[in-house]
């Protein structure tokens, strides 16, 4: 095991992590949100914000451990850059298919309404019909389109590498596994290469 490795205790720190592993620490904590809220998708020209992003490795970590600077090295060369673009990738994938569910929530309980109010109002009326029928139409193209887009097993997909490719690396930090003894660092680079290029889940 990497000498040092046994006292890297990178997550003993005095921070709260959010639901998507995000540090609070720091930030000041108002009314909790309902989930919905909280969670409520973004717009689709929402991106990523790279500055935000939760570091796998603290910022302090070579001041820290200076025996495992070469091995930090790695990661910022060679991983940061695959694992980061997953990472982003599952992010909107995951965004894409809460709006996808959102807006069928939304547009069954609109059409739900409309029933209602034409059912009350006796029927009859041929623009609430006309509305209903449209909408029936969207509803059924949109579920058609989440079927065929596949947003969520994409999401699941992305987010499994990016943490396939973090735990391969701590693993190698460790000199543990198969990353004991020689030629550990060509070992994690096919095993990344290997990862990344796995098809997606079932």
């Amino acid at each position: 095991m990497s000498a040092g490795w046994s006292n890297c205790a990178f997550h003993q720190r005095s921070k709260t992590v959010d639901w998507r592993g995000h540090s609070e620490e720091g930030v000041e904590t108002g009314i909790q949100l309902p989930a919905l809220l909280a969670r409520f998708p973004k717009p689709f020209w929402w991106r990523p914000d790279a500055d935000k992003d939760w570091p796998v490795l603290p910022k302090d970590a070579d001041e820290l451990y200076p025996q495992l600077v070469p091995d930090f090295q790695i990661w910022r060369e060679r991983l940061e850059r695959p694992f980061g673009r997953l990472d982003h990738d599952a992010q909107l994938l995951q965004q894409q298919f809460w709006r996808q569910q959102v807006t069928l929530i939304a547009g069954g309980l609109l059409a739900t309404v409309l029933g209602a109010f034409q059912a009350a109002n006796g029927g009859g009326n041929r623009g609430v019909a006309a509305v209903l029928a449209v909408l029936a139409g969207l509803l059924t193209g949109l579920t058609a389109l989440v079927r065929a887009r596949r947003a969520q097993q994409g999401y699941l997909t992305a987010r499994l590498k990016a943490e396939r490719i973090k735990s391969e690396y701590f693993l190698f930090l460790a000199k543990a596994g198969a990353y004991e003894g020689a030629g550990r660092e060509e070992r994690l680079r096919q095993q990344v290469e290997d990862i990344v290029d796995a098809e997606g889940v079932s």
